[in-house]
C-alpha cells in the first residue's frame, strides 16, 4: 500500500464497527420494547450507548480530516462542505415530512424554536452529529495551525477540560439549550483526540506493532465492567465524563484488533463494505429500522427473530447506502469525466 493510502483502512475499519453497534442498539431497543421492557430504562441505556457510538464518529471524523491535512491534499473544499450541508438539509426535512405524516408529530412551533430545532440537528435521532461536524468544520483551519506534538497534547487537555464541564449535570439541568447533544463544545475533545491521533499516527503504528496481540484486552474488560455493573445495579455505567477514558482506550484497541482482522480477507471485505459507507448509513439506517418496526409483525419482535431482524435492517441499509452512492458517483461522472477519471485512478491506487 502506498504512503499516501496508509491509515485510510484503519478509519474505513472503525466506521465500520461503530455503524454495526449503532444499528445493534437500535435494534436491541427495538426488541426490548417488543417484549414490553420499561420504556425509560430501555431509552436511557440506549441513550447512553448512542453517545459512545457518536463519541466514536467524532474521533473517525477528526482522524479522517487530519490525515488529509497531512498529505498535503486540499480535498475538503467548499463543494465538498455544500455536499454535506445539502445532504443534512434533505434529510432533516424528510425526517420532518416523516414524523409528521407516518407518526403525527407536529415539530414546528414557530419560526424561531423550529430554526434552531432544525440547525442542531434537532429533526431526528442522530441528525444532530452531523451538525455537531458542520460546527467542527468551522474551527478546522485554527486547528491545522497547530503543528507540534506537544500543541496536540495540550490541546486535548484544554479540550478535555471543556468536555467534562459541558456535560457535568450543574451546567446542563440549569439550560435546556445547554442540554442539546447537538453542541460542538460537548464533542469537541473527541474531534481532537482524532487529530491527535492522526499527528502521532507513525508512533501509534510502532506501538501497534508491539502490542497488537493484547488488542482484545482492553475490550473484554470494558465490556465485562459494564456487564458486571448491569448485574450489580440494574443499569451501565452512565457518567457522561467516563466516555473520555473508554472511548480513547477502545480505539486503540480496535486498532490493534484490525492488524489480526486485516489477515481475515473476506471478513475485511465484509466491514469494508460497511465502512466505506459509514456517511450513507449514518443517514439512513434510523428510517429503515423505523419502516420495519411499522411492517414487521409484532411476532416477529421477539429474541428468537434478533438476528434475521438485524440482518434485514444492516442488509437493506447498506444496500440503499451502496445504490445512492453509485447513482451519484455515476452523475458527477456524467457531469465531469476528468472527475470520473480522477475516481478510477484512486481506486486503482487502493487496490495497488
Amino acid at each position: 500500500m502506498q504512503r499516501t493510502n496508509q491509515g485510510q483502512s484503519e478509519i474505513i475499519f472503525l466506521g465500520a464497527i461503530t455503524c454495526l453497534f449503532l444499528i445493534l442498539v437500535h435494534v436491541l431497543e427495538m426488541f426490548f420494547f417488543g417484549e414490553g421492557q420499561s420504556l425509560n430504562e430501555i431509552s436511557s441505556i440506549t441513550y447512553q450507548l448512542s453517545q459512545f457510538g457518536i463519541a466514536m464518529f467524532a474521533v473517525i471524523v477528526g482522524l479522517y480530516l487530519f490525515k488529509q491535512s497531512r498529505k498535503k491534499e486540499k480535498r475538503l473544499g467548499a463543494f465538498e462542505i455544500s455536499k454535506v450541508i445539502l445532504l443534512f438539509v434533505l434529510w432533516s426535512l424528510f425526517y420532518l415530512v416523516l414524523t409528521k405524516v407516518a407518526m403525527n408529530v407536529e415539530m414546528f412551533t414557530g419560526w424561531k424554536d423550529f430554526i434552531l430545532t432544525f440547525a442542531i440537528g434537532n429533526a431526528f435521532y442522530h441528525l444532530y452529529f452531523i451538525s455537531v461536524v458542520l460546527q467542527f468544520l468551522l474551527f478546522l483551519p485554527l486547528l491545522k495551525l497547530i503543528q507540534t506534538k506537544v500543541g496536540w497534547s495540550i490541546l486535548l487537555v484544554i479540550t478535555g477540560m471543556v468536555h467534562y464541564y459541558f456535560v457535568s449535570p450543574v451546567l446542563t439541568e440549569g439550560s435546556a439549550f445547554l442540554a442539546q447533544d447537538g453542541l460542538l463544545l460537548k464533542w469537541l475533545f473527541f474531534f481532537v483526540l482524532g487529530g491527535f491521533l492522526a499527528r502521532q499516527w507513525d508512533d501509534v503504528q510502532k506501538f501497534l506493532k508491539k502490542f497488537n496481540r493484547f488488542g482484545f484486552v482492553p475490550l473484554i474488560g470494558l465490556i465485562g465492567f459494564e456487564v458486571f455493573y448491569y448485574m450489580m445495579y440494574g443499569t451501565i455505567y452512565q457518567e457522561e465524563w467516563s466516555l473520555m477514558i473508554t472511548v480513547p482506550v477502545l480505539t486503540i484497541s480496535l486498532l490493534a484488533i484490525y492488524q489480526h482482522v486485516r489477515k481475515v480477507v473476506l471478513l475485511d471485505i465484509f466491514l469494508h463494505s460497511i465502512g466505506e459507507n459509514t456517511l450513507g448509513l449514518y443517514f439512513i439506517f434510523p428510517l429503515i429500522i423505523s419502516a420495519y418496526s411499522s411492517v414487521l409483525p409484532d411476532a416477529v419482535w421477539q429474541k428468537e427473530y434478533f438476528v434475521l431482524v438485524f440482518t434485514l435492517v444492516l442488509g437493506t441499509s447498506v444496500f440503499i447506502s451502496k445504490a445512492v452512492r453509485l447513482i451519484v458517483i455515476n452523475i458527477e461522472g456524467i457531469k465531469d469525466p476528468v472527475v470520473k477519471t480522477k475516481m478510477l485512478n484512486q481506486q486503482e491506487l487502493g487496490i495497488n
